[in-house]
């Protein structure tokens, strides 16, 4: 690989690629609008990209308004509150072609949300133009290569699903342009540039790309600089870069960087415990390479190129002294999508996700250039080669398809077939316009994988997408109209029922923006790990890193506590009836008839209002602590049910106050365990061989525990999977049972193929289950996700199942393991009381609120009067940035509740202000001034330096 940096005038390139993108991008972004959709994701593009853009616009016109007046830095709409700086950061802040939506009106916001996807996909392929236009490659071949840097699975998927994702397809190229120059003793602010712009786009994707971009540093210089370039003189203009550009992007960077480590990420598993992948992801892994209509991406492994792609890695292997560095790329990305580890180190220590394979495009896309470049070269034994192996790979995909069935690998199959053909008839003699026949045949492979990845047909991606008009329906009629006469204000927030919001078919409520009302819920990458720890400990069963509060479960207590006034829930829907204490029925949408919804299922439609006056106040005092060995000892509903009677805070912190008393407020219940099939079992070692087996859980004197909420604590938590051959063996019984007065049956071979191919497919053995409890009120499951689920993956070994609240206790509920295998775990019952004594507490903590509550940017303040020293409390999650004072004067911000913000105050009139800072944001600000300096001084330096040097030499 040669790169030239000869300057060219090449503007039919651009031309001629803008002509070839309006053509497949008719076909691929088409297909949505045709078929009524929107380019909309109805997950991270409707509830976190566009709501945020849309603040993040707003926004900006505040700051060209008054450009010398503090950023926004918190805001209460991000679930319990968050630091919008940094999730800004991580979204929205550093793609410099949000920037663009100033140009739109505030009308148009939802339109050019959709613009920008198409832009951005745009400017990826004008980039690989330019990158590609350093080597000796004609126009056409250059398209080629183009399209297949374009049109893959990943930005199919991502381009649209994550609009920022398509940013580092653009970086990448620059960045090894970058290098380049700096090795042939070149200017270093192009890759200064890249550097900021990497650095300033996504910390995210600035790791994986830095990562990426000393991987080549260092193989290029092994490879091919190695003796022919002064080590020290490169390296300093290397780390100079560097320096430069970290410190000119710190005031980005360096929040988000913090906002990572304090998030809820910050303790996931590394490589999700994986030592392998499973046996279903080495299988499928030969055809993810071409199968470009794929939607399942194991482990994140997008690939999906032109078929051409396969036959341009093999001619690179054979060609690997002609194409070192290409080939040992490819060698190296082969081994890494191997071991789950690569894709852990590369996703920050955590998950094995495997988005770095988005670096692999930019050399297939190179390697399909130099294939037909070198179309007229190819001898008899080279392509003999492509003949074995596609011999060989056509059979594997033959084989694996006995387990996958994936009719998506008919069109990439047949353009492979193609594409041996082109090679073999285009390579006999030079023959005339062979560059475009493979332009051709690669822009028809693209439209047609486009096609089948998106079409809303046999799970196409439109199905996922919301249909045209469908974000501005949800906005205005989120809650059917119910938001309309509420208050928006940050004195209270509001929340639905747990799985049974249903805003239309596969759309989960994870957030709830944009509205006026805040939600307790939020879906973001960053979560504030003090939330999380909160959830932790409560034992939240809904809790996920990304979605940690979620509804809690409708746990009463934690609703109160987290200041929830209203609930809204629809009938007709799952655990619609599970309705928190002392949450009343205050007013209802119109009842809509099922013949009138469009919906599938036949139900009557209507949201209900719940309304309460026990939601605790944002911030308040109490004068009575827990300390952490008194928390400790607790049950799980306890350290709930004790919200209401003390803070939680530090031993050093505790001994200076009386402690709570709450040894009356919970109880536990006797029970004992009846199997469906008449046996008395138990909680250790409790062997689940039926699938169809459930078990009753039996309350003894449940008539002594009115008016209570009914949790099941599981703790200790074991589950052993059965060994695959078990599993199949157990299935095949109950199957020839089933049968067994049949004529007619299945055969055992059929039977053992179906439940072999079956547990391959679904990573069987797994340690994956979920333990469901249901009442007459709902249900409520504890879930181990799969180690394949990624970012959701999380080890669960305890929990707490909220059946609900009983006037009068039931006599039993039900508990449903959900997969075969021996379950060993402790289990309690636990009743909490929730009458006058509760109903006390709460008025006593609503009396002792912090009053005259008011809001500004960055700042709240309140006044209250205190007869005794206590706790300033409140369900504000705590951080760093917080800073907190008392009549002018600092006090310490302290952690109470495990993740909240609080302060200890003396008796008397107080006069309360807390103001929020977004951690590192300072530092970043001075790091950043210091880069500017840095820059402008090496800029003069370099300058002078080169005018030097040129005078010496004409002397």
């Amino acid at each position: 690989m040669i790169f030239s940096f000869t300057k060219k005038n090449n503007l039919n390139l651009y031309l001629q690629y803008t002509a070839i993108f309006a053509l497949i991008a008719f076909f691929v972004y088409g297909t949505y609008f045709v078929t009524g959709h929107s380019l909309i994701w109805h997950i991270d593009g409707a509830q976190q990209h566009l709501p945020l853009l849309e603040e993040f616009r707003k926004t900006l016109l505040g700051i060209m308004k008054h450009p010398f007046s503090s950023w926004p830095q918190w805001s209460f709409k991000l679930g319990l509150g968050g630091d919008i700086f940094q999730i800004n950061a991580y979204y929205v802040t550093g793609d410099i072609f949000n920037y663009l939506t100033l140009l739109f009106p505030v009308s148009k916001i939802i339109f050019a949300y959709q613009f920008l996807i198409m832009l951005r996909l745009y400017c990826v392929g004008l980039i690989f133009c330019y990158f590609a236009s350093h080597f000796s490659f004609k126009n056409s071949i250059i398209l080629s290569g183009t399209v297949v840097y374009l049109f893959n699975a990943f930005l199919l998927y991502a381009n649209i699903a994550q609009p920022f994702f398509s940013i580092p397809f653009m970086i990448f190229p620059l960045l090894i342009l970058g290098i380049e120059r700096v090795l042939q003793q070149k200017s270093i602010w192009p890759l200064t540039f890249a550097f900021c712009w990497m650095l300033f786009s996504n910390f995210y994707f600035a790791y994986i790309l830095g990562f990426g971009a000393l991987l080549y540093l260092i193989l290029r210089y092994l490879i091919t600089y190695r003796k022919k370039i002064a080590f020290i003189k490169t390296f300093f203009k290397l780390g100079l870069s560097t320096v430069i550009s970290l410190s000119v992007t710190a005031i980005l960077w360096v929040p988000e960087m913090l906002a990572v480590f304090s998030s809820t990420r910050s303790n996931a598993p590394f490589a999700n415990g994986l030592r392998l992948y499973p046996l279903y992801y080495y299988l499928a892994l030969p055809s993810q390479l071409i199968n470009g209509g794929n939607r399942n991406f194991y482990f994140w492994s997008a690939l999906g190129f032109a078929s051409i792609s396969f036959f341009a890695i093999v001619f690179v292997l054979i060609k690997i002294k002609k194409y070192p560095l290409l080939g040992t790329s490819f060698i190296l990305g082969l081994i890494m999508l191997l071991f789950p580890q690569f894709g852990a180190l590369f996703n920050g220590l955590t998950s094995p996700s495997n988005r770095w394979t988005l670096m692999l495009s930019l050399p297939i896309a190179i390697s399909v250039c130099i294939l037909i470049k070198q179309l007229h070269k190819l001898t008899h034994k080279t392509k003999l080669t492509f003949t074995y192996c596609l011999a060989i790979y056509s059979f594997w995909i033959f084989l694996t398809y006995f387990f996958q069935n994936d009719e998506k690998l008919f069109i990439p199959m047949a353009f492979l077939f193609i594409s041996y053909g082109f090679l073999v008839y285009y390579s006999a003699g030079k023959k005339s316009h062979a560059n475009y026949a493979f332009l051709a045949l690669v822009v028809v492979n693209v439209i047609f994988n486009a096609i089948y990845f998106e079409a809303p047909y046999n799970g196409g991606y439109s199905n996922e997408m919301l249909p045209l008009k469908g974000y501005e329906k949800l906005v205005k009629t989120r809650y059917a109209g119910l938001d309309k006469d509420l208050k928006s204000t940050n004195l209270y927030r509001v929340s639905t029922i747990s799985q049974n919001y249903n805003l239309g078919s596969g759309f989960h409520m994870y957030n709830a923006q944009p509205n006026k009302l805040n939600s307790i819920t939020s879906y973001y990458s960053l979560q504030n790990i003090n939330v999380g720890n909160f959830a932790r400990k409560m034992q939240n069963s809904q809790y996920e890193a990304n979605i940690p509060i979620s509804q809690f479960s409708d746990r009463t207590v934690l609703n109160n506590f987290l200041g929830v006034r209203y609930i809204f829930a629809q009938i007709n829907q799952k655990n619609s009836a599970k309705i928190p204490a002392n949450y009343l029925p205050e007013k209802a949408s119109t009842r809509l008839a099922s013949s009138s919804d469009n919906q599938s299922d036949s139900t009557d439609k209507q949201t209900v209002r719940y309304k309460t006056e026990q939601a605790f106040p944002l911030i308040y005092w109490q004068n009575t602590v827990i300390d952490s060995k008194q928390f400790k000892s607790m049950t799980t509903t306890a350290k709930e049910r004790a919200l209401a009677t003390g803070v939680h805070v530090s031993n050093s912190i505790a001994k200076h106050y009386a402690k709570a008393k709450t040894a009356d407020d919970t109880q536990e219940l006797e029970y004992y365990i009846v199997s469906s099939r008449g046996n008395v079992v138990s909680t250790a070692n409790l062997e689940h061989l039926d699938s169809t087996e459930t078990y009753k859980i039996i309350l003894k004197n449940p008539a002594n525990y009115k008016n209570s909420e009914l949790h099941v604590e599981l703790s200790d938590i074991k589950y052993h999977q059965l060994s695959l051959t078990k599993q199949i063996q157990i299935e095949q019984n109950k199957q020839a049972t089933l049968t067994s007065s049949g004529i007619i049956s299945n055969s055992d071979n059929y039977n053992y193929y179906r439940y072999l191919r079956y547990h391959i497919l679904n990573g069987s053995p797994d340690n994956s289950f979920s333990i469901s409890g249901s009442s007459s009120l709902g249900t409520e499951s504890i879930t181990q996700p799969k180690q394949s689920d990624l970012s959701f993956y999380k080890t669960v070994k305890s929990g707490l199942l909220n059946l609900g609240y009983f006037t009068s206790t039931p006599k039993y509920f039900t508990l449903t393991p959900s997969k075969l295998g021996i379950y060993d775990f402790k289990l309690k019952i636990v009743a909490e009381k929730l009458g006058k004594k509760y109903n006390q507490e709460v008025a006593k903590i609503q009396k002792n609120r912090l009053k005259s509550l008011k809001f500004s940017k960055n700042k709240i303040t309140g006044t209250i009067k205190t007869t005794q020293k206590g706790i300033l409390t409140s369900s504000i999650p705590f951080s760093e940035g917080w800073s907190v004072y008392d009549n002018g004067r600092k006090l310490k911000a302290i952690k109470t509740n495990t993740g909240f913000l609080g302060t200890q105050l003396k008796s008397g009139s107080h006069h309360i202000k807390l103001i929020y800072s977004t951690p590192g944001l300072k530092t970043g600000k001075l790091i950043t001034i210091g880069g500017i300096f840095l820059l402008i001084l090496s800029a003069f330096s370099l300058i002078l330096i080169k005018k030097l040097f040129l005078h010496k030499t004409k002397k």
